[in-house]
């Protein structure tokens, strides 16, 4: 749902906002309802069940800090459901940490994919924008 997305950050460039905000739409009802139904449910199919650091990038091109959180959430229920299949139920504190790990890897990530020094500042100042504070790794 996203390449375009990716594709243009890979080039240097910002995609385009009122078409990244439908798809992010999109995005984030089919998340949730994937969220929603038991995990045995749970599609490995992109285009029904996108990734939710994809959706965490789109929510800091949107500059979108409410459902910013949304997905940090999503990403808690994700971590929660993997912890518990492997017998291994995580605490609140332990949960928190992870989710933390995992918003700051991903932000990573989405900073990596800028082609050059000039657009990663850009893709900084974005991210930490959205997530005061999580910014340096």
């Amino acid at each position: 749902m996203f390449s375009e997305m990716i594709s243009a950050l890979r080039n240097g460039t910002l995609p385009e906002i009122s078409s990244l905000r439908k798809r992010f739409d999109a995005a984030l009802v089919k998340k949730t309802a994937v969220i929603r139904t038991p995990p045995s449910f749970w599609s490995a199919d992109t285009k029904i069940n996108p990734p939710a650091r994809q959706l965490l990038w789109a929510s800091i091109l949107l500059l979108d800090r409410e459902n910013a959180r949304l997905v940090e959430a999503i990403i808690a229920a994700e971590l929660e459901e993997r912890q518990r299949a492997q017998g291994r139920p995580l605490s609140h504190e332990e949960l928190n940490a992870g989710v933390r790990r995992q918003v700051r890897d991903s932000l990573r990530e989405f900073i990596e994919l800028a082609p050059d020094e000039v657009f990663r500042q850009t893709l900084w100042r974005k991210a930490e924008e959205v997530f005061p504070g999580l910014l340096p790794f």
